[in-house]
């Protein structure tokens, strides 16, 4: 019951905070893409803050150093909205990769596009892919980090799902590195339940994968080594994890 009563407590919060800070700083999207950048970032700075606040989950950060300055791809496991926020607001230059439906929510799909995220029609097939190959090269040309989430959309921790070709198609075209980070956001954060937990989740960025690999080889190795690294697999007998077709 108290899980849930802190879930309700920081979606109501989530909600207002979004709504009220996304519509007292719309004259801030007229000074272009970087200022609308940073007052996203700072939204999910403040979101963090806040749900340490009223829920008691913080986090923890391990393999700083690999966190890519310049232009990378960074891709990560996805059990819960918390890696949306900490991602963004850890990488330098962030652009996530969101689907379409999410671009049309008002306000939060104005900031979307405003601060030169990619938006991504998940119905587009081959069109789609290209579209977001194109649009993900651009961005790392221009020093950003492309945030990504290989298995395209939240699992339950304890999950392992096969990962989907996007992430291989923006790493081929961009020729850029790609940093594999892997996190245990679902065990605080229920994505099966939807209930808070307080505690520590543990966010690992790892050595980055070069580029050039063979798309195959990249993909085999990029879900190899996050499955390798999440925390939430650590104390999972083989025979106990859950899977996702």
């Amino acid at each position: 019951m108290l899980a849930r009563i802190r879930l309700t407590a920081f979606s109501i919060f989530l909600i207002f905070y979004v709504a009220l800070m996304g519509i007292a700083c719309l004259p801030v999207i007229l000074f272009g893409r970087e200022a609308s950048r940073r007052t996203v970032k700072l939204w999910a700075k403040m979101g963090l803050f806040f749900l340490k606040l009223i829920t008691g989950i913080s986090y923890r950060v391990e393999g700083a150093e690999n966190i890519p300055q310049g232009g990378a791809v960074i891709a990560a496991n996805h059990q819960s909205m918390w890696e949306t926020m900490a991602l963004y607001a850890i990488a330098p230059k962030p652009v996530i990769v969101l689907k379409k439906e999410l671009a049309s929510i008002p306000v939060y799909g104005w900031w979307a596009k405003a601060a030169g995220n990619i938006i991504v029609d998940r119905k587009g097939a081959a069109k789609a892919l290209r579209a977001l190959a194109r649009d993900a090269k651009a961005s790392i040309e221009s020093g950003a980090q492309i945030i990504i989430f290989p298995e395209g959309t939240r699992l339950a921790a304890g999950t392992i799902a096969p990962f989907q070709p996007g992430v291989a198609g923006i790493y081929t075209a961009a020729q850029a590195p790609c940093v594999p980070a892997a996190h245990d956001s679902g065990c605080f954060w229920r994505h099966r339940d939807g209930e808070m937990v307080p505690g520590t989740i543990t966010l690992r960025f790892l050595t980055a994968i070069p580029p050039n690999l063979d798309r195959k080889k990249f993909l085999a190795e990029l879900k190899r080594v996050i499955e390798a690294a999440r925390p939430d697999l650590e104390n999972i007998k083989v025979g106990e994890v859950a899977t996702h077709d």
